[in-house]
């Protein structure tokens, strides 16, 4: 059977002459440049080859296909995929194939000179020939130096990009190589090119926005530089700090009144006692804690005014469950099958090829014919370890105005974990006086059945987020669990505008930078204790720098209902693969 010149180079540069066929992700990953024909379809064949003897095509496919069952843009993972390919390619075997080089700048120059790709179309894939223009200068074409003129003034995105694929060349196994391009898919491709951009005309002007503006979506952050946490904490202190500090008689009152409208304690005298000294401390020094399960159903019956308000609160959020009953079915389902994947796929065991381990028989004509002939698999089996989740949700006065937004959402999240049996308690917060109630709506062994008590979700008073965070970590630091993630609904905007009692020498009000502080303070020592925690951005857009200190780059901002569980669930995938 004849084969074409593209497959014969394939077998040659990888000293394997069977025939057989690409991988599926490698396949999609050089497709679009193998059906344009000429040398760079002649080139595609040589750096598969390369790819095969360097790294193995199988190893890679392995490796590609993990990212695409935790629900990454695959359409955007794989030509970055192929770009840390080729590069590291062509340099391991350029000394044994010295004409690659040669052949890299003629398919480059087609690639450039035409555009068959349609490169220059969107910024984001101006990306690709800055770095076909840097590998090969003579390669140039006029047009390309003219979009490429509109990446001025972006030297500080620039410099990482090309150190990121830079460092391809040293990656020594195809995981290496594959989890490199996940890197640029995070720190570059959708750091600073948005998702929606998909026909970006080319401006007339050099004057283009700062990518660096762009908020994080993705990664573990590193801790902030202390001098520049102060300055942006100066920001944060800009809202009103002129709070109201509540005279003894009524902070006397203050218990009796919480069981009423919120409900009485699940917790005994001694069990809140230890847990107020564990975590009311210094700026949260003097303040209390109720833990409660919230009012009985009968609270919401009659004919007072709070069971009206009950009955109208809860009906809000039932309707708005309602108007989006698709949505909450495909975003329940959403989640709960990215995270099965991602769980799947953890469990899995994989196989390597190697030097040592089961003997591949068919494969023993490569002895004394290849440089590495990896005559043997290797199978590793993954550790079947456990995830908890606490589910932490804003009840503050400012989330009134999306009070069903917010319901709706958390149940979505809850839903999709009791699915898939995951263990996770759902607790909201607010602060009143100097109480701070956390109000359980189901505890983490619970039946899924307890996930319709979220649409009792109610938002008044204030916040106290760092108590919260710090109070609800307890419990979650207590399970057995191997892994465990935290997932905060928050507006970014932590207030207690009414104070209790107030001692001298401490700060005096929970609000603006101090209270943007400790948050981050009870963020980062949950993450420090072993968890992972995600912040959901709920707030306006004047509050999105104060969630980005808080959580870093660790946290989603999901602007319409559609589009929340494919964005959950893809994060959560992520953050599974990660642990």
């Amino acid at each position: 059977m004849s084969i074409d010149r593209e497959e014969s180079l394939f077998l040659t540069v990888s000293e394997d002459h069977s025939q057989r066929p690409i991988p599926e992700f490698v396949k999609t990953m050089g497709e679009p440049v193998r059906q344009l024909g000429g040398m760079a379809a002649a080139y595609e064949g040589v750096v598969l080859g390369g790819a095969d003897k360097v790294f193995g095509l199988d190893e890679l496919n392995l490796w590609l296909r993990r990212y695409r069952f935790a629900a990454y843009d695959m359409e955007l993972l794989l030509p970055i995929a192929h770009m840390c390919l080729e590069y590291a390619v062509r340099l391991r075997i350029r000394e044994e194939r010295p004409g690659i080089q040669t052949m890299a700048q003629q398919a480059a120059r087609e690639l450039l000179e035409t555009d068959p790709l349609n490169l220059r179309v969107t910024s984001r894939n101006w990306m690709y020939i800055y770095w076909m223009v840097r590998q090969f200068p003579q390669a140039a074409d006029p047009e390309s130096l003219r979009i490429l003129r509109h990446l001025s003034g972006f030297d500080t995105m620039v410099e990482l990009f090309v150190q990121l694929v830079e460092a391809s060349a040293r990656c020594e196994n195809a995981r290496d190589l594959v989890e490199q391009a996940v890197l640029l898919y995070h720190k570059i491709f959708t750091r600073f090119f948005a998702p929606d951009h998909d026909k970006d005309p080319v401006p007339d002007n050099h004057e283009t926005p700062d990518p660096m503006a762009q908020p994080l979506d993705e990664g573990e952050p590193p801790e902030p530089d202390p001098a520049q946490a102060e300055l942006s904490y100066e920001k944060a202190g800009a809202v009103l700090t002129d709070g109201i500090e509540l005279p003894e008689d009524a902070l006397a009152a203050i218990p009796e009144s919480l069981e009423k409208n919120f409900g009485p304690s699940y917790q005994t005298a001694q069990a809140r006692e230890e847990l107020e000294r564990t975590v009311c401390v210094d700026i949260h020094e003097n303040r209390r804690l109720l833990l409660t399960d919230g009012l009985p159903e009968s609270a919401y019956e009659g004919v007072s005014a709070r069971a009206e308000n009950l009955r109208a609160s809860r009906a809000g959020n039932q309707k708005m469950m309602e108007e989006h009953a698709s949505a909450v079915h495909q975003g329940i389902s959403s989640i709960a099958q990215a995270f099965r994947n991602a769980l799947n796929l953890k469990n899995e065991p994989e196989v390597y090829r190697a030097d040592r381990g089961v003997l591949v028989s068919r494969d023993l004509w490569k002895a004394g014919r290849c440089k590495d002939p990896k005559l043997f698999e290797k199978v590793f089996r993954q550790d079947d370890s456990t995830v908890v989740v606490e589910l932490l949700i804003d009840a503050s006065g400012s989330q009134s105005v999306r009070q069903a937004m917010v319901a709706m959402q958390s149940y979505m999240f809850s839903a999709a974990l009791s699915a898939i049996h995951i263990p996770h308690r759902v607790m909201s917060y607010c602060t009143y006086g100097d109480h701070t109630v956390l109000r359980r709506f189901r505890d983490y062994d619970d039946s899924p059945a307890a996930d319709r008590r979220i649409l009792e979700y109610r938002a008044t008073s204030n916040n106290r987020d760092g108590l919260a965070l710090a109070a609800a970590g307890v419990d979650l630091m207590r399970r057995r669990e191997d892994h465990k993630i935290v997932i905060a609904f928050s507006d970014g905007l932590p207030n207690d505008m009414v104070s209790g009692r107030v001692r001298a020498g401490k700060p005096k009000k929970y609000v603006g930078e101090e209270a943007v502080r400790d948050t981050c303070f009870q963020v980062r020592k949950l993450r420090r204790a072993g968890a992972y925690v995600l912040g959901v951005f709920l707030g306006d857009d004047d509050e999105l720098e104060n969630e980005r200190m808080i959580y870093g780059s660790a946290f989603l901002r999901i602007r319409r209902a559609e589009d929340f569980g494919g964005s959950a669930g893809k994060r959560l995938s992520e953050i599974l693969l990660q642990l």
